[in-house]
């Protein structure tokens, strides 16, 4: 974390809540969380579209979620999720900070759960699961996104390596670098989205449905 980054994440720290201290444990067990600064930017825009129904892709030990439907008691998660061990944290933890009336989880492959979330409207989606499925998460579940909602795309810097690949030794990994490079590319050619990336933290892209 740089310099600006420490400063901006100390200055919200007043904006903490208790949702907050699994951070801590989620780094220390290396459990994927969205970054600080990310988050603080993604539940603005939730507010800004006055959001009530959000699809997660990809729900870890539920952190996100239950950061997404702490802005408003009207809000309603639905998150997708196939890691037993996640599932069964992110439920202890939705009953621990009683969000278990706002939260629903699915357990599943989120390529195979479109007819258990395809009962409502989605106003944001957020996609922060298998950066090399990106693309198949996008193009499966945005016809349930409503017309000027959101499509969140975290990790789309992918460590940094996005930009220069030839520092990457790994072949796996330079494998998925560059899927991530493709799935970035094909993103900016949807005609019915307008994109933007936001060099953050590891990246997002935040892709508007056209009206």
């Amino acid at each position: 974390m740089n310099l600006n980054q420490n400063y901006l994440t100390q200055l919200h720290q007043s904006l903490d809540n208790e949702i907050e201290n699994l951070r801590d444990d989620a780094e220390s067990n290396q459990v994927p969380i969205v970054d600080k600064l990310t988050l603080d930017l993604l539940k603005q825009l939730i507010r800004m579209n006055n959001a009530k129904e959000i699809l997660e892709i990809g729900t870890a030990i539920g952190y996100s979620s239950m950061q997404f439907a702490s802005i408003s008691d009207g809000i309603k998660v639905t998150t997708i999720e196939r890691n037993e061990n996640m599932i069964m944290n992110a439920k202890v933890h939705f009953q621990e900070f009683n969000y278990q009336h706002q939260i629903r989880l699915i357990e599943a492959d989120a390529l195979e759960a479109y007819d258990q979330v395809n009962d409502r409207e989605y106003d944001m989606i957020f996609i922060d699961a298998a950066k090399a499925q990106s693309r198949k998460f996008f193009e499966l579940y945005t016809p349930l996104l409503k017309k000027g909602g959101l499509v969140v795309t975290d990790n789309v810097l992918y460590h940094g390596f996005v930009s220069n690949i030839d520092i990457v030794r790994s072949r796996n990994v330079k494998q998925m670098v560059k899927k991530v490079q493709q799935y970035n590319q094909w993103l900016m050619k949807q005609s019915h989205f307008t994109t933007n990336f936001i060099n953050m933290d590891d990246g997002i892209a935040i892709s508007i449905k056209g009206e």
